[in-house]
């Protein structure tokens, strides 16, 4: 992608960031998003088909940063699997809070769905580049599959309570912690059982 065309798209992320403090994606206009973007309405539909698919884009981003760090800690074979989750969730959650408004929009709106798909791809990388190596156990592709889509499914489910929750006890830390414990015991369960 030319360096012109990736400022175009951050200058339109930034913009749809700025309204989304004051209105909920419906109500932002194509027009209010291009007039403080300072880009015409053709280079929004040149890089865009919908204020949806900026959100997209901009998760997607998000995710990625927060995959750069997990990268890191999968070179470590010193630490142990709560930790490895705990920190992993730690990094994806301080990604997401760092546009938490825009993440809300994101898991609440018509991106919703896409959105859910992207965070379930990158939970389901997570686990299967790194937690279920510690188990010593050969999984099959259904098993790892099976596996990868329920505790995804969970993750999920904690961060969009986090996410639309913004009392103490929903803090990154705690939440992180909270699914470092849940993935790998439950794994020890699953493994426990004949598959």
């Amino acid at each position: 992608m030319d360096l012109r065309k990736r400022r175009s798209q951050e200058k339109l992320q930034l913009a749809l960031a700025q309204h989304l403090q004051s209105k909920t994606i419906d109500e932002i206009t194509i027009g209010e998003l291009t007039k403080t973007a300072g880009v015409s309405r053709q280079t929004f539909y040149s890089n865009f088909d919908s204020k949806q698919s900026i959100l997209l884009s901009r998760i997607e981003s998000l995710f990625e940063k927060a995959w750069v760090k997990t990268e890191v800690l999968i070179q470590n074979s010193e630490i142990g699997r709560e930790e490895f989750v705990e920190v992993s969730v730690r990094n994806l959650l301080e990604e997401c809070d760092k546009e938490r408004k825009m993440m809300r929009a994101a898991f609440t709106g018509q991106a919703g769905i896409q959105c859910l798909s992207l965070l379930k791809t990158l939970i389901a990388r997570l686990i299967s580049d790194r937690i279920l190596f510690q188990f010593n156990h050969n999984f099959n592709a259904h098993q790892l599959d099976t596996i990868s889509d329920f505790y995804a499914g969970g993750v999920i489910g904690t961060v969009q309570g986090w996410l639309v929750d913004d009392s103490a006890m929903k803090d990154i830390n705690s939440v992180a912690r909270q699914i470092g414990r849940l993935i790998p015991h439950g794994l020890d369960g699953y493994i426990a059982k004949p598959c």
